[in-house]
């Protein structure tokens, strides 16, 4: 979120009711916008489908094929996600402003690329009619773009301009899905599909056009960011393997007995994937509220406090701000813990009232109660994991990811046979984040250890390999 503490510290030394409101708009538009969008879009979609009576098969193709572009788009760019957060704020730190817009293209390049070839491959084969693959194609694509520009958006300061590029995008999906469905009267799975393309690339081109006009052009570093991959992977394949981790126990189920083949391409687990779908809802309260808790409460702490080490600062001074951060530091993090547990609770009262109207199974409620107990420990991992990337512990943070990721591969196939669905992402996620408390504390209890004593006492120079290809080839 490089770019929207500085905004979100300045409204919140304003101290008003209206400011607050600003602040946690602000973090919902960068943080969890560009989903919000995504699954209004399909929810108004499916609305018009059932409206113009669409055949069964069609509306189930619609769903595998948006799922699958919305998944497989997001691992392809979580880790230079990740990557690109780091690489934009000490960019924005350093005011070297000229390397930001040439990054957007460098990594664009890089990610139509692959996702390019690898979307190419998996519907090359595929029975599917033309348009389906054209539409789904092009779905797929413009989300790989939309994901790596919230980096960026989040630097901008103009957040109605981006509130707009999201409204409108929204309104031209409707309005397009009203005309291909209703008055060309096409019941058509790449009718939607095509509405879609049309919405999201109209947000695409606006905020692509927003950045362009804030940032300078001029710069050619355009795969400068891949230097970090080389200073740290570990920041790279935290964001991979944090992504994989919350759908691998999709996959586990696709390939399972209770998977379906849609168009002879897709596989899914529509009794398992629905209620998925609405546990994680239940999430989305703690991601908004965790960037202005630590860009505000929490970093003005940590910052006083190597401020204090790096200046002219006391051993007292010293004592005195560690003792304040880590205060700061656990009061929040136990905010967010009570503020996600209410919610959580909340949506399985919810989910259970309202779920079986929408023909979800007793089983599928069950599953969605676990799910949501899941998906809470999951949130709460990986905010710790978050935390421990500011203490710039690469280490813990990837260890503590991998460790999800291999629990969730090992339990979920065998709790899948006792049919208590759901219960291997939450045996996971719970000693994922036993783990990570116990990691994070430690983090604390050794501040001064890794302050002081962790880092070299000589610094050697390496000239990374991307660098040096990069040198040799003059980029």
């Amino acid at each position: 979120m490089a770019g929207i503490g500085f905004e979100l510290r300045k409204l919140f030394r304003k101290k008003s009711l209206f400011t607050n409101i600003r602040a946690y708009a602000y973090s919902s538009l960068v943080t969890i916008g560009p989903m919000l969008l995504c699954m209004v879009m399909v929810a108004v979609m499916q609305k018009l489908q059932s409206y113009v009576e669409m055949p069964f098969a069609q509306k189930e193709l619609f769903l595998a094929g948006s799922q699958y572009a919305f998944v497989f788009s997001l691992l392809i760019t979580s880790g230079f996600v990740m990557l690109l957060s780091r690489y934009v704020a000490d960019r924005l730190y350093e005011k070297k402003y000229d390397d930001l817009l040439p990054s957007l293209y460098g990594v664009m390049a890089i990610c139509l690329l692959v996702g390019g070839i690898v979307g190419f491959i998996f519907l090359f084969r595929s029975p599917l009619s033309l348009a389906f693959k054209i539409t789904g194609y092009l779905l797929f694509m413009e989300l790989i773009v939309i994901w790596l520009l919230t980096v960026y958006v989040s630097a901008l300061k103009d957040y109605i301009r981006i509130v707009k590029s999201f409204l409108y995008g929204a309104i031209i999906t409707i309005l397009s899905g009203v005309i291909f469905l209703i008055f060309l009267g096409i019941k058509d799975a790449s009718a939607t599909i095509a509405a879609m393309d049309i919405g999201f690339l109209t947000t695409l081109i606006l905020l692509m056009t927003h950045i362009e006009g804030y940032f300078p052009q001029g710069g050619t570093r355009y795969f400068h960011f891949l230097t970090y991959i080389t200073k740290l992977p570990a920041v790279f394949a935290i964001g991979f393997i944090s992504t994989l981790g919350i759908y691998v126990h999709n996959f586990i189920y696709w390939g399972s007995h209770m998977s379906i083949t849609v168009g002879d391409t897709f596989r899914f687990s529509p009794s398992y994937d629905v209620p998925v779908f609405f546990a994680f809802l239940s999430v989305i309260p703690t991601m908004v509220i965790f960037v202005v808790s630590v860009e505000t409460s929490f970093y003005e702490k940590f910052r006083s406090y190597y401020a204090v080490i790096l200046g002219s600062g006391t051993i007292q001074d010293i004592t005195r701000a560690k003792k304040e951060m880590n205060e700061v530091l656990l009061q929040e993090l136990s905010f967010i813990m009570q503020i996600q547990l209410f919610f959580s609770l909340f949506a399985m009262a919810v989910g259970i009232k309202l779920l079986p109207k929408i023909g979800q199974t007793a089983e599928q409620i069950d599953s969605f109660n676990i799910l949501v107990l899941g998906d809470c420990l999951y949130i709460l991992m990986y905010v710790i994991v978050l935390l421990l990337l500011y203490f710039d512990d690469r280490k813990g943070a990837i260890l503590t990811s991998s460790l999800f990721l291999a629990a969730n591969i090992i339990t979920t196939p065998i709790i899948m046979q006792t049919g208590h669905h759901g219960l291997g992402l939450l045996i996971s996620a719970a000693i994922a984040v036993g783990v990570a408390i116990m990691r994070l504390l430690y983090i604390l209890d050794n501040i001064d250890y890794y302050t002081y004593c962790a880092q070299p006492l000589v610094v050697k120079e390496k000239q990374p390999i991307f660098k040096k290809i990069m040198n040799r080839i003059r980029l």
